[in-house]
């Protein structure tokens, strides 16, 4: 008892000089440190929890106190052996201290110049499924992102360009035992399709070059199956305008670690109005719909239903309701 008192007098009469040494370390810790001397060190700790298979490399490193505790990175560049490489002009990762406690990967990253844009990531706890697998909460903002290094990153067999918009919202298991629920909001500004050459079931088609005011498309994924709620193409005064709805099977696989998808039966109506000069560029891909057209004071509509059992199989091609 008496050793309790004397810790408790030297903490009451040193206080002061405790307040100084715990502020000094502080600043020293959050100022004075050469973090930027650590860049080496943490790439090669990337790396090596990776197997060798994510590189991690940056200018700069900051780490805050407040508001929360986190660390700041400057000019960051990723290399994957599984996906081309990615750059950002500032990396801000702030991990949640509940999250930390837990040893789950909550709390918040940001990337400004990701592809071109800035994009947000939230973490936080999410609810269980129906057979007990537990599930985080994923919210992810994009602003501004280039479609074209969307489309480079994701391998896309087409050209794209436009700037991309996104708002969504997901329950997953980061293991994917089981599919998870996705709520998404997508638009994407000054479209352009250049003239290019796909291969579809039917043989190669060449598509026709296209310029769209914007695209916005709202739909949800749940039980493996990603529907369309509302999906607006290009706007009045673009060469096509109209409109898309249905579903898709859309299924995440885990092949030990390495993620994939799975693309199943389609279902979908369009309705679409052309001006001539797009018809007439686009002659040969609207063979295909010609039986759906009904003539218009600017060109024509279409307006039919595709579907298929299998993306692999010819689409069935019909009236829609």
């Amino acid at each position: 008892m008496e050793q309790l008192r004397q810790l408790f007098r030297f903490i009451k009469e040193g206080k002061g000089k405790i307040f100084v040494m715990v502020f000094s370390s502080l600043v020293f810790l959050f100022f004075l440190f050469p973090f930027d001397d650590l860049s080496d060190l943490i790439s090669s700790q990337v790396s090596k929890l990776s197997n060798n298979t994510v590189y991690v490399q940056f200018d700069k490193l900051k780490m805050s106190l407040f508001p929360q505790p986190g660390v700041k990175m400057d000019q960051v560049y990723i290399e994957s052996i599984r996906t081309p490489a990615l750059s950002a002009q500032e990396l801000v990762i702030t991990p949640s201290v509940s999250g930390i406690i837990q040893q789950k990967p909550y709390g918040h990253v940001s990337a400004k110049g990701l592809l071109k844009g800035d994009v947000d990531l939230h973490v936080g706890k999410g609810t269980k499924t129906e057979n007990g697998v537990e599930r985080q909460r994923l919210e992810v903002s994009a602003k501004k992102v280039s479609l074209h290094d969307l489309r480079e990153l994701a391998n896309l067999p087409v050209l794209l360009k436009g700037q991309l918009d996104l708002q969504t919202t997901a329950l997953a298991d980061l293991s994917f035992q089981e599919q998870p629920d996705v709520e998404l909001d997508l638009t994407i500004s000054k479209f352009e399709l250049p003239p290019s050459n796909v291969n579809t079931p039917m043989g190669p088609l060449t598509l026709p070059d296209l310029k769209l005011s914007t695209v916005e498309l709202k739909g949800r994924l749940a039980a493996g199956r990603f529907i369309i709620e509302t999906g607006t193409i290009g706007k009045p005064g673009d060469e096509l305008y109209g409109s898309i709805k249905g579903n898709i099977g859309l299924n995440i696989v885990n092949n030990g670690g390495a993620f994939s998808h799975q693309i199943g039966a389609y279902n979908f109506e369009i309705d679409l109005k052309t001006k001539k000069s797009f018809q007439d560029r686009a002659a040969l891909f609207l063979t295909f719909i010609d039986g759906y057209k009904t003539p218009t004071n600017e060109g024509s509509q279409y307006k039919f239903k595709v579907s298929a059992t299998n993306p692999m199989m010819p689409p069935s091609i019909g009236a829609a309701r």
